[in-house]
């Protein structure tokens, strides 16, 4: 775990959330309220609303659970997705976070590039829920 703290800094672990609440967990995810922001603990940075909103739509808001994630829970997260005896995610997915180890770099950690929508979406899923639960 160490080894992968030194290349997903909090940075890299702040642009995976920022992929993945671009596109990648919309389908299973909503918007935190300004509730659901104020109970985020101390030590926790994000806030993951499982659950969904069509109110837009004459529906309503359903939330399973609300889930507070850390720096640290996106590390392992990505950790357990880059072992090669995995079993999360297919192939694909797996090549992208493979991709992304093999290069990395003292400086910039990472090459967050091959971390796409799917590949975010796994990340924060398995962070959050231990498990990929959708998709």
């Amino acid at each position: 775990m160490s080894e992968v703290k030194k290349y997903v800094t909090d940075q890299i672990a702040q642009d995976i959330i920022d992929t993945a609440s671009q596109g990648g967990i919309t389908y299973w995810a909503t918007e935190p309220t300004d509730e659901e922001f104020a109970g985020l603990p101390r030590g926790k940075k994000w806030t993951i609303v499982e659950g969904v909103d069509d109110t837009g739509w004459g529906g309503e808001r359903e939330v399973d659970e609300v889930h507070y994630l850390d720096a640290d829970q996106i590390r392992e997260a990505y950790a357990d997705l880059l072992a090669l005896d995995q079993d999360h995610v297919n192939r694909q997915i797996h090549g992208y976070i493979v991709e992304s180890w093999l290069e990395r770099d003292e400086k910039r950690g990472i090459e967050t590039s091959h971390i796409d929508a799917d590949a975010a979406d796994a990340i924060v899923q398995l962070a959050a829920l231990g498990e990929i639960r959708y998709g």
